[in-house]
């Protein structure tokens, strides 16, 4: 008597989908590809039934880590058991990190049981390994990671050839300005907000202390900068921000009297990451820092900040 045929495994599959800024650019990477991409190959599957097919997506994330909400939440549900079958259209969507890429398709997904498929690289952890997996798996990691590496070596490139030409770079404008509406890189005074920065180098001139100025500010019930970004449709938001409403603080106004950007220079490159893996931010050496005279307008002149400055250097040594 022969034996009864096997029966198909059921299957949790999880269709994991990845769009960085960089791979919008191309057109086969998007969302929606990628999406039919996955399903069309589930739908041809064989062996499987009783399918429940999730979607995990993180768009506009890098793939340099795996410090993603939906790959975060993806790997949670496979440590409960709730996941069996993970694909990806190739291997770079879960990661361009060669170490942690690797790991994940060699250790970690085996000892969990789950089945792993890169639908554009024809791999299959559930079927049996020959030798040119082992060869083209790693060797496709590291052309990942390798692009990734040159793909941040060339922007940081540009953005420091922009920091150099006295470009502004940051997405927000600091307070008293606003981003040219032709060139988004330049600075252009926004005059309700200069009104007030000129009225705090000259209260300070008149020997006012920046607690005073900040309580002066809050009584004539004036915006805080961040207040007053989003009040024009920014979204900007700060950590500094402790109430329902940030009000000024003298550390607020001292952010202002010390800043040389009100004076027309660009100061810029105070932070950066140690490289494309990390992404933790750390203090760049002041003698490092990208300074670039004479980049904007100024909304006070170079006499009335350097007078502040001096009177701020004195305040300090009475101290």
């Amino acid at each position: 008597m022969s034996a009864p045929p096997s029966s198909p495994i059921p299957y949790v599959i999880a269709l994991y989908i990845r769009l960085s800024t960089e791979d919008s650019k191309v057109g086969s990477f998007s969302i929606e590809n990628q999406k039919n991409a996955l399903h069309q190959y589930v739908d041809a599957m064989e062996g499987v039934k009783n399918v429940e097919v999730l979607e995990f997506i993180d768009n506009g994330y890098s793939g340099t880590n795996f410090e993603r909400p939906a790959v975060q939440e993806l790997l949670d549900q496979m440590r409960e058991g709730k996941i069996n079958c993970i694909i990806v259209k190739d291997f770079s969507r879960l990661g361009r990190n060669f170490i942690e890429t690797g790991k994940y398709i060699e250790k970690i997904f085996p000892f969990m049981g789950v089945r792993f498929i890169s639908v554009n690289d024809d791999y299959d952890s559930a079927r049996p390994r020959t030798s040119s997996d082992n060869l083209i798996v790693p060797v496709k990691n590291l052309m990942n990671d390798a692009y990734c590496r040159d793909i941040s070596i060339k922007i940081r490139s540009h953005l420091d050839i922009k920091r150099k030409k006295g470009q502004c770079i940051a997405p927000f404008a600091v307070y008293g300005y606003q981003k040219d509406e032709e060139n988004k890189n330049h600075l252009v005074i926004d005059e309700e907000p200069a009104a007030v920065v000129r009225e705090i180098f000259k209260k300070k001139l008149e020997g006012y202390s920046a607690q005073a100025i900040a309580d002066w500010l809050n009584g004539e019930d004036i915006l805080s900068p961040m207040e007053y970004k989003q009040a024009q449709g920014s979204r900007y938001a700060s950590a500094f921000k402790k109430n329902d409403r940030a009000s000024w603080t003298a550390v607020a106004v001292f952010r202002i009297l010390k800043n040389p950007v009100y004076m027309g220079t660009l100061v810029q490159g105070k932070r950066s990451t140690p490289n494309y893996k990390v992404k933790k931010l750390f203090d760049v050496p002041e003698e490092k820092w990208v300074r670039v005279p004479d980049s904007h307008e100024p909304i006070v002149s170079r006499e009335t900040f350097e007078s502040v400055a001096a009177l701020l250097m004195s305040d300090t040594r009475t101290a």
